[in-house]
């Protein structure tokens, strides 16, 4: 019969919702990952991230496997440690916009770059992007010569080990750790390696950096080679 739907039973509405859900988790899962290579010309910052070992692991949500990849936020400070803007965030870690978080959202996913651009309300200028803030030119351009450093914060859910565990540490397990490079701008092109320098808050309740790497393990394989350019040509 011409315009006939089946009833919707059971069986049909439970397949319905898991065929939306499918379609979610797959938006969802593009929507995480390193940043684009850009064939822009001109004086910019070039971030240069290698997936390590420990890159990638997957939850069981909604009976569907979800990759799970690291939360990243890149910014600039002046030698004497005052923020100056964000280079790069991933769009959950910019927007918050967690899979089955706890009611108090996840505190401890990049708590050190959080406080720090909480000392200014400007820090980001894409909160609403729905992918990763990459601002290479924006900032190569805004910036005086001279020298800086860069800071990088990396964490991954679910990353525990025999330390920081599902009991004592919420979903990320070990801390962001958090690195850092000194690059010159201005005048020819430079590079820097990220070399870590210590963790953030476990809970997310502070930022500061904690000196040291005591506890940590697969963390530290999350990203095998992390480097940062500033290019002119």
């Amino acid at each position: 019969m011409k315009g006939y739907a089946p009833p919707l039973t059971k069986s049909r509405m439970l397949l319905a919702a898991l065929s939306l859900a499918a379609v979610l988790v797959a938006t969802l899962a593009s929507c995480v990952g390193v940043p684009a290579k850009t064939t822009e010309k001109g004086p910019r910052f070039t971030l240069a991230l290698k997936p390590g070992a420990s890159y990638k692991t997957e939850t069981i949500w909604f009976l569907f496997k979800l990759p799970i990849y690291p939360q990243v936020a890149v910014w600039v400070e002046t030698p004497e440690g005052r923020y100056l803007d964000t280079l790069y965030v991933t769009a959950k870690g910019e927007r918050e916009n967690w899979i089955d978080a706890p009611k108090e959202g996840r505190p401890e996913a990049l708590p050190v770059w959080r406080h720090a651009r909480s000392s200014r309300v400007d820090g980001v200028s894409a909160a609403t992007s729905p992918g990763p803030t990459l601002r290479a030119f924006d900032l190569a351009a805004r910036l005086p010569a001279g020298d800086y450093i860069v800071k990088l914060e990396t964490n991954r859910s679910y990353d525990y080990n025999d330390i920081f565990t599902s009991a004592n540490s919420g979903v990320s397990g070990q801390p962001s750790l958090i690195y850092t490079a000194a690059i010159a701008i201005g005048g020819a092109r430079t590079e820097a390696r990220f070399e870590p320098m210590g963790t953030g808050s476990v809970d997310g309740s502070k930022g500061d950096v904690r000196a040291g790497l005591d506890g940590i393990t697969t963390a530290l394989d999350l990203f095998s080679s992390m480097t940062i350019a500033y290019e002119t040509d």
